[in-house]
């Protein structure tokens, strides 16, 4: 009876050659697989914990108002401890997407919320109002947390954080970062050639040359003044 045939290519016992049709893979996906190869020995025990917090998000959502506090700590953990590479993912972006979890600035405000507030404080104020808050204490000069303005019982804009809203919030965030910007500061060869414009325009105007302007532009080794006047005036001043 005739055994079976195995399916080859070449001769009985030579190494079947590698097709010519397949490309490597592309060096980004190279790298990835060797990162998550490095970071998750023990693969499967980092697989099993990634999988067990995207439930754990999965089953929060519905209720995030009460739950973004624990939803944050778990995207936290997934970001910082790079779980995503265990399924597979390059990023942790990459990852929110796949899953279709949220989109990636949510993640950073929880994530951000978790890390400068204890939970109670956390979800005595709401998700919103909290990370406004967090955005608040990052854009005033003083040394502070949210959690100390809290514990200290500070106002803001003459009212508790407690009473005051997100919208008022947010508004005192822009106020504060237009004051450390400061006033823009001015190039002074910019407002000395702006002001040669204005001079020449009046002049031009002065002798008959309605509707001229005078523009001053920055160039190759300095300011240029570009000078547009009616035809007809330009053959007056010119004296054709």
């Amino acid at each position: 009876m005739a055994g079976k045939t195995g399916k080859s290519s070449g001769a009985a016992g030579e190494p079947r050659p590698a097709s010519q049709g397949t490309a490597p893979a592309s060096g980004a996906l190279a790298r990835v697989r060797a990162e998550a190869t490095k970071a998750t020995k023990g693969s499967a025990a980092a697989e099993k914990r990634a999988q067990a917090l995207l439930e754990l998000i999965e089953r929060r959502k519905a209720r995030i108002a009460e739950d973004f506090y624990e939803i944050g700590e778990a995207l936290r953990e997934l970001q910082r401890k790079k779980l995503y590479l265990a399924l597979g993912h390059a990023s942790f972006g990459e990852m929110l997407k796949a899953r279709d979890l949220m989109g990636l600035s949510q993640a950073k405000k929880l994530i951000g919320v978790v890390t400068a507030l204890p939970r109670d404080k956390a979800l005595a104020l709401g998700p919103e109002k909290a990370y406004a808050l967090t955005r608040y204490t990052a854009a005033t000069p003083e040394v502070d947390t949210p959690a100390w303005l809290l514990d200290q019982g500070a106002t803001v804009a003459g009212k508790s954080l407690e009473e005051i809203s997100v919208r008022e919030l947010s508004a005192e965030i822009g106020k504060a970062r237009a004051q450390a910007a400061g006033p823009k500061r001015r190039d002074p060869e910019e407002q000395r050639a702006k002001a040669a414009a204005r001079a020449a325009q009046a002049a031009l105007r002065k002798r008959g040359a309605k509707g001229a302007t005078v523009e001053a532009r920055r160039a190759k080794g300095g300011f240029w003044l570009r000078v547009e006047v009616p035809l007809e005036a330009a053959a007056a001043l010119l004296g054709e």
